[in-house]
């Protein structure tokens, strides 16, 4: 099979396409789903997708994309390099949201523990397959057209799901940083943060030495006063505010760009503890509260009226819609991935009270009612975990990405896949093959892509 043209430079050995031309705005469509898929009597909601048929061609393949724990935009369906791939094959790209994100609910009052009973793994994977069985008449599927399934991280999960649980309906997957095992003490988290970061020692040394010590001595003045340092005195909760300042390094490993069009990130982070005479704990607490401040001011996640407010249990909210209550529902319920201290290692970059106690606490009261634990293993049983079996499935991972710990890249996993299906990119970290293709890109994400192209090729 020759790369098709479709309007763009087709993917190459040389590299991916460039960017296809796309309307600016795309229109937004509903879908009408049902709400139990596993009920005779059942009613339906509007589920909202974005198509880009700039470039389709009858009988070519339909990219499903959904954006898992988010609602719906306009990038990955216009500028990504999904949509580039997409173009290549000369097929049509949709992007259907996740129920109980964005604005795609059934109809309920609010997000208590009754009223997120719809959502699990099996409901949100049979909207997919429902799509798939009856697309919208408007978009002119034809029956023998080919689906492939896309996402990234969670959704990267569903991709590969979808593709194992209804292989007649899906003929290929592309999942991003999926993490497919599902796991309660998911401290390998902070052990790849660490791995990633040079100044490291200064930061396990600041929470071991410094933070922690004051965070478990009980002394009231002395953690106001260390909260006060952080501008975080408004987290009553001394585990919401260890959580918090906790978060900065997690972000920046995680979404990691690797470009030499913009300063490096873990270098901005690790370069003021290279800049002081003295490594001792106390400096490196101090150097690291004024980056975690700086952090937090430039990224907008804390503003002089909310104090980081967004941080404590107390404000995820379950009265009104929101993405991060459904997400909190979903770990709480059938995923973990509870980021905790790594008790046996020697160097953290986060707290120690941040426990399995932690994020089941968060599970309990905003969830009254929610089983004890995940239900890990089921979900593990159901969908293989790091030993499933996965057919015409192409999964990239990044090296530096904490996720990966939990993906088909992970030591830990033995899956059953193809020969030549799974691509880890030097540098890369959570989701980057998304990304709209740079001519800055590194060598390893550029042969990601075209790896990705080819691995399609042989399966359409």
């Amino acid at each position: 099979m020759q790369s098709p043209q479709a309007g763009t430079s087709p993917i190459t050995e040389d590299g991916p396409p460039q960017s296809t031309e796309v309307p600016s705005l795309l229109p937004l469509f509903y879908y009408n789903q049902t709400i139990d898929h596993f009920s005779k009597n059942s009613g339906n909601f509007l589920q909202r997708y974005y198509v880009n048929s700039t470039f389709y061609k009858e009988g070519g393949p339909i990219f499903l994309h959904t954006p898992g724990e988010s609602g719906i935009n306009q990038i990955i369906p216009t500028s990504s390099f999904v949509s580039n791939l997409a173009a290549s094959f000369n097929g049509m790209l949709i992007s259907l949201e996740h129920r109980f994100y964005g604005e795609s609910y059934p109809p309920i009052n609010d997000l208590s523990t009754p009223n997120m009973k719809f959502l699990t793994i099996d409901q949100a994977l049979s909207d997919f397959a429902n799509f798939i069985k009856y697309p919208p008449k408007e978009l002119n599927i034809t029956k023998d057209s080919k689906w492939v399934m896309v996402g990234g991280s969670y959704a990267g999960n569903l991709a590969t799901w979808m593709r194992k649980k209804f292989p007649n309906l899906v003929s290929a997957a592309y999942a991003s940083s999926a993490p497919i095992e599902a796991k309660l003490d998911f401290f390998e988290f902070d052990q790849r943060i660490a791995k990633a970061l040079p100044c490291a020692q200064n930061i396990s040394d600041a929470f071991r030495f410094v933070y922690d010590p004051i965070l478990l001595s009980g002394n009231e003045t002395a953690i106001l006063g260390l909260k006060q340092q952080f501008g975080l005195e408004m987290l009553e909760d001394n585990k919401d505010f260890a959580s918090a300042i906790s978060h900065p390094t997690a972000n920046i490993v995680q979404n990691y760009v690797q470009s030499p069009d913009i300063p490096d990130p873990i270098l901005s982070v690790c370069t003021p503890f290279s800049q002081v005479q003295s490594s001792s704990p106390e400096t490196s607490a101090f150097i690291y509260a004024e980056g975690v401040k700086a952090f937090l001011n430039i990224t907008g996640i804390i503003t002089p009226e909310d104090k980081l407010a967004k941080f404590a249990t107390t404000s995820i909210n379950t009265k009104e819609k929101n993405d991060l209550a459904p997400y909190t529902y979903q770990y709480c319920n059938e995923l973990g991935y509870y980021q905790t201290f790594p008790k046996s290692s020697p160097i953290s970059t986060r707290s120690q009270i941040i426990d399995i106690d932690y994020y089941q606490g968060q599970c309990d009261f905003l969830f009254p009612g929610i089983p004890s634990s995940p239900t890990i293993k089921k979900t593990n049983k159901k969908f293989g975990g790091f030993n499933g079996k996965f057919s015409k499935t192409v999964f990239v991972n990044g090296d530096i990405d904490p996720w990966t710990a939990l993906t088909v890249s992970s030591e830990s996993a033995n899956p059953k896949v193809e020969k030549d299906t799974i691509f880890l990119i030097k540098g890369g970290s959570h989701v980057t093959d998304f990304a709209p293709p740079s001519p800055s890109d590194s060598e390893s994400l550029q042969e990601a892509r075209v790896f990705v192209f080819n691995t399609l090729v042989k399966w359409l």
